[in-house]
């Protein structure tokens, strides 16, 4: 039985995959998500019970009223540090919940 050739760097498959649209597009959400929470910080991270994101929309569940209301003010902000920290226009709005 003979064996096929393909030996190919790892760096070569990585590339393959990131070519696929689906897995480009969850790796993407993973950094907006993980730029998220370095933006919001420990301290307020606390408060946050659920997170996710879906279609460009970063869904947020708050334990905290006052933060909520305090976020809500500075929606727009966060979407522009959130973009411009992973280079790429992922999220376009922020429900706080």
């Amino acid at each position: 039985m003979r064996g096929r050739n393909n030996n190919k760097t790892v760096g070569e498959i990585i590339k393959k995959l990131m070519k696929n649209p689906n897995l480009s597009t969850k790796l993407d959400e993973l950094d907006a998500l993980e730029a998220w929470e370095e933006i919001l910080g420990k301290n307020l991270l606390c408060f946050v019970t659920q997170q996710k994101l879906y279609k460009g929309k970063l869904y947020v569940k708050l334990k905290s009223a006052p933060l909520k209301n305090e976020l809500s003010y500075k929606k727009s902000d966060l979407i522009e540090q959130i973009n411009k920290k992973i280079g790429k226009k992922i999220i376009k709005e922020i429900i706080l919940q």
